[in-house]
């Protein structure tokens, strides 16, 4: 009888965990369901909340009329520091067209240990950390499996100041060129 009872508890324990998970899973922090999404060039960027490295808290919105970057990035990943070496050798280029770059660290670094993204992002880019030009951030579970579902490393969206994704790329050191290019025939 002992042996049923912790069975009956276990799974009752079970259920609720998954519950929680489910509930984690299906609704961001402001309590909008989460919709798979197909995020192309054309298409509106959805508005999910992000932390700042400062520890406040903003989302997409808050940008509007504004042209920013969106860059999804691990901090272990040697190719998005490689992406930040490249970018704080041309930070002028984004801060002359007042395009901010919104540096997200994938939710939870998909899992790997690796420094605090504002730590990250002043060892490889300290002009543009300094400048303002780069935005360290923290993506939440929705916002990740919303912009990056599979998990990718080094995804960036080029967003118009009124929401509309322009351009979807990935490793701005190998990219950064074509991105500016893109900025000066569209903006």
């Amino acid at each position: 009888m002992k042996r049923n009872s912790i069975i009956v508890v276990g799974i009752g324990a079970l259920i609720a965990v998954l519950t929680i998970a489910l509930l984690f899973m299906k609704y961001d922090s402001n309590g909008g369901n989460v919709v798979s999404q197909n995020i192309t060039a054309g298409s509106m960027a959805p508005d999910y909340g992000f932390s700042l490295a400062n520890g406040s808290y903003t989302n997409l919105s808050a940008y509007k009329g504004h042209v920013v970057v969106l860059w999804f990035v691990a901090t272990w990943c040697p190719s998005c520091a490689q992406g930040n070496e490249a970018i704080n050798q041309n930070y002028q280029f984004f801060e002359r067209r007042g395009i901010k770059v919104i540096e997200l660290e994938l939710y939870n670094d998909l899992g790997y240990s690796g420094p605090p993204v504002a730590s990250f992002v002043n060892s490889y880019a300290p002009s543009a950390y300094s400048n303002d030009t780069i935005i360290p951030s923290l993506a939440g579970y929705n916002m990740t499996a919303a912009y990056d579902p599979k998990g990718y490393l080094d995804i960036y969206y080029l967003i118009s100041g009124n929401g509309t994704v322009l351009y979807i790329n990935g490793s701005p050191a190998s990219t950064l060129g074509q991105l500016e290019e893109v900025v000066n025939s569209s903006l």
